[in-house]
């Protein structure tokens, strides 16, 4: 009888043993994890930071909600299809003949052409920059000028040839050509979006300012900088009398006004501020009011990083590629409207979001016209300005 209970224990124990062994096993191993975990981390907050933020507290986004100008609309919702042979027509202009051009990411500029009620035909490849095509605005001469990510300031004759006008400014070179606008005597303006010659995450979380407006006179053929200083030059806009010009300052949600003529030359300050979002490309109209494309609406994670210099530096140290979705655009199309004197007249939305990464933001034709860059909806879109019995939708 006690020789049966021992060997009963002992095939007890002989079961139970490989389980406790496994178990132990596997806590050791989730231990060794753990302590790599915590040693990558603490590694990672340790490395120094490329940047160096600035601390900015940005200002309290206007409401969608409440009554006014932002108030949240479907206007962009009925957008119509006008091609999408450019897949992100970042800007868009027209022709003396009423024709539309536009520029996709890939480097080739489309012209698309319109029947006698309107309608637009198929796209036709008009030039290849082997670049990247932002800004395009016919001159006097019927030359296509565009402003160039990769390559500088171009001018494109009707034939297609390419000729590079300027890829220095001062003596220093043109890092991210984007928008621009001419006068009547020829010279253009135009904006120099950043040293970093790209777009990145990093700027963002540095919230400090690499942008430049400057200026190309034909006669001297010579590029100079009218201001510095700028967060995210952007979109370029002259005044209906040219006594001013404007650039957007996309990462502090604001429109900057150079003064070219009266008591304020060679001043600026700042004609429209706390936007409702990111601002990009800026168009004048036959009433000599401005349309403003809003890229992406406001992202409370960015301005939450810009009061705290500390977060935006440890997220600067994480691979560009992990932080493209912290700075993607909202799925929210937005559009506005600004007086000459620079008040918002009123807003369009597409809360749906069919349409959204809107750069451009340009009437012609009783049509508004709506481009977009990588990121956000593809093709070039329209809606109607006004009704059937022409009252102008943005007044309602």
């Amino acid at each position: 009888m006690p020789n049966t209970q021992v060997r009963s224990v002992k095939s007890t124990e002989g079961v139970n043993r490989p389980k406790r062994s496994l178990r132990a096993r596997i806590c050791r191993w989730g231990l060794s994890l753990l302590a790599v975990l915590v040693l990558g981390v603490l590694v990672f907050l340790l490395l120094p930071s490329p940047i160096k933020p600035a601390k900015w507290s940005a200002p309290t986004a206007p409401s969608f909600e409440e009554a006014g100008p932002w108030k949240e609309n479907n206007k962009l919702s009925s957008a119509q299809l006008v091609t999408d042979a450019p897949q992100f027509p970042e800007f868009i202009t027209f022709d003396k003949e009423g024709q539309l051009y536009t520029g996709d990411s890939d480097g080739k500029i489309y012209k698309v052409p319109f029947d006698a009620e309107g309608n637009p035909q198929n796209a036709q490849l008009f030039a290849d920059t082997k670049g990247t095509p932002n800004g395009l605005i016919f001159d006097a001469k019927g030359d296509l000028i565009v402003t160039d990510v990769k390559r500088g300031l171009l001018s494109i004759n009707p034939s297609g040839s390419i000729e590079v006008l300027a890829d220095h400014g001062d003596g220093k070179p043109i890092y991210l050509a984007n928008e621009l606008d001419i006068a009547k005597d020829g010279s253009i303006y135009f904006s120099d979006t950043s040293d970093y010659g790209k777009v990145t995450f990093k700027e963002i979380a540095e919230n400090k300012p690499h942008g430049r407006l400057l200026k190309y006179d034909p006669k001297t053929k010579q590029t100079t900088v009218l201001l510095e200083g700028l967060y995210f030059a952007n979109g370029v806009a002259l005044s209906a009398d040219e006594d001013f010009v404007l650039v957007a300052e996309s990462y502090h949600y604001q429109i900057t006004r150079f003064w070219l003529k009266g008591p304020k030359k060679g001043t600026s300050d700042i004609f429209a501020d706390n936007l409702a979002g990111f601002p990009d490309n800026i168009t004048r109209d036959e009433q000599g009011h401005f349309w403003v494309g809003i890229f992406t609406t406001r992202i409370s994670f960015v301005d939450q990083m810009h009061s705290n210099p500390w977060l935006a530096s440890t997220m600067a140290k994480l691979p560009e590629s992990m932080l493209s979705g912290a700075s993607a655009p909202t799925k929210h199309g937005l559009a506005m409207e600004l007086s000459p004197q620079g008040e918002l007249i009123g807003s369009w939305h597409d809360p749906e979001g069919k349409l959204y990464g809107v750069t451009t933001a340009a009437s012609h034709n009783g049509y508004l016209y709506i481009g977009t860059a990588p990121g956000g909806s593809k093709g070039v879109h329209r809606v109607l300005l006004k009704n059937k019995v022409g009252i102008r939708e943005g007044a309602k």
